[in-house]
């Protein structure tokens, strides 16, 4: 594999007495720069203090469970004394406290959290104003997301967008959508077809999605507003539609993969003036399942050109592909994480599907999930700090979302047990 790649640019962030690292955009590098690369995860712990005045209100206790529950998931902070093990601090003392606020203003009451030091100064705060001295839960994910972006650089994905294929017994695929919370559940696809592998758009504008029927396969882009419009239609003598794509940054231009005299390799498609797609890979095997990079320079896919699937890496200017992974294990659904530097995807372990990251410039990897279930098709959530994916713990797929050092699996959805959940994709957008 070659070592010319993009790696990390790191900054040093000193504050209060705390160092971390904010891992930027992949930067093309130098031999005079110092390079620190490699997989890493971790929270502030941190001591959650209500004020007298919000200790006092009628509403205190479920107040801070609301604080509790979106701390934690927002995959920023370890609590003092959390509900969640997940996000317990286990015997480690606070970096900081979090002080929960009530204050009265000429404009209305608001709840404050405010960052401080172990000695109370305060450091940082944001606001969330009350109406008639309540408020609903977005509010807290929304305070919670600017907390987390003051502090690291990257705001919190609280409140975001998972679109996913959902089955009813008896019914077809459709696309719906769900928030982190499990909650706003809506359907997305409205056709009598089978529907599958959505896919947002960086802007979280549109999603596009594919349709199976007996016409054949179709992409369809759905703007959310208006009529979905089919922009690609399998045609006999041309070429079939394998899989959905992934999006360039200018919202317009799509990867997919077709199939064209039974041989699979991956596309390059405008969905604004639906030109001849141009061909990326030229394989006689078969090239599946890609990813572009945030710098809109590499893509990540699936290949069995080894004769077992792996993982490959290609710079869209060369075209010269590079093996990732070269285990016995099945390799598939490989996903950049939103800063380019690390990539989420399944592997075969046991006869079991499990969920992997690695580092592609170091090989590095590190497994994620370890049940005695299939657990696959995995997609990062905005800010890099989380991933959802599919997996049938109880027989039936669901999605589940865990922090990216494996902690913290939960259940995303509420949706009854019969139903089954598939092929998530996370939005930069709330709804």
């Amino acid at each position: 594999m070659s070592r010319d790649f993009k790696n990390w640019t790191v900054t040093i962030l000193v504050w209060a007495g705390i160092a971390w690292f904010s891992a930027a955009h992949a930067q093309t590098y130098s031999s005079e720069e110092i390079i620190i690369s490699g997989i890493g995860f971790s929270r502030f712990t941190v001591q959650l203090e209500p004020d007298a005045a919000f200790a006092a209100h009628p509403e205190a206790s479920r107040w801070l469970r609301i604080f509790d529950r979106n701390l934690c998931w927002s995959g920023v902070f370890r609590i003092q004394d959390s509900r969640y093990n997940a996000c317990k601090a286990q015997g480690r003392a606070p970096d900081m406290k979090l002080l929960a606020q009530l204050v009265k203003t000429a404009g209305g009451s608001l709840v404050r959290l405010a960052v401080a030091g172990n000695d109370g100064s305060v450091l940082l705060s944001q606001d969330m104003k009350l109406q008639n001295g309540e408020f609903e839960e977005t509010g807290v994910m929304g305070l919670v997301n600017r907390v987390a972006g003051e502090l690291t650089g990257v705001p919190a994905s609280l409140g975001s967008t998972v679109a996913f294929s959902l089955r009813q017994p008896g019914r077809r695929k459709i696309i719906a959508r769900i928030n982190t919370h499990g909650r706003r559940l809506s359907g997305v696809s409205r056709n009598p077809f089978i529907s599958l592998f959505p896919r947002w758009s960086p802007d979280g504008k549109s999603l596009i999605y594919t349709t199976v029927s007996r016409q054949g396969t179709a992409i369809i882009l759905d703007r959310l507003k208006g009529q979905p419009m089919q922009v690609l239609l399998s045609r006999k003598g041309q070429f079939g539609i394998t899989s959905g794509g992934t999006w360039f940054d200018d919202n317009e231009r799509i990867i997919l993969t077709l199939s064209r005299n039974g041989n699979a390799d991956l596309y390059e498609f405008n969905l604004r003036t639906r030109a001849e797609p141009k061909r990326l890979t030229k394989h006689r095997r078969i090239d599946t399942s890609p990813h572009l990079a945030p710098d809109n320079q590499r893509i990540v896919f699936v290949s069995d050109r080894t004769g077992r699937e792996q993982l490959f890496y290609q710079e869209l200017d060369t075209g010269i592909a590079f093996q990732l992974t070269f285990d016995g294990s099945s390799n598939s659904n490989p996903v950049w994480s939103p800063d380019g530097t690390l990539i989420a995807y399944s592997k075969m372990i046991g006869g079991r599907q499990q969920i992997f990251i690695m580092d592609p410039f170091t090989e590095e990897s590190r497994r994620l999930t370890r049940g005695n279930y299939n657990c696959e098709q995995p997609t990062w959530s905005p800010d890099g700090r989380l991933l959802t994916f599919s997996a049938n713990p109880t027989g039936t797929y669901k999605l589940y979302v865990i922090f990216m050092d494996g902690s913290g699996m939960r259940r995303l959805t509420r949706i009854p047990r019969e139903f089954e959940e598939t092929g998530p994709n996370w939005s930069t957008r709330n709804f």
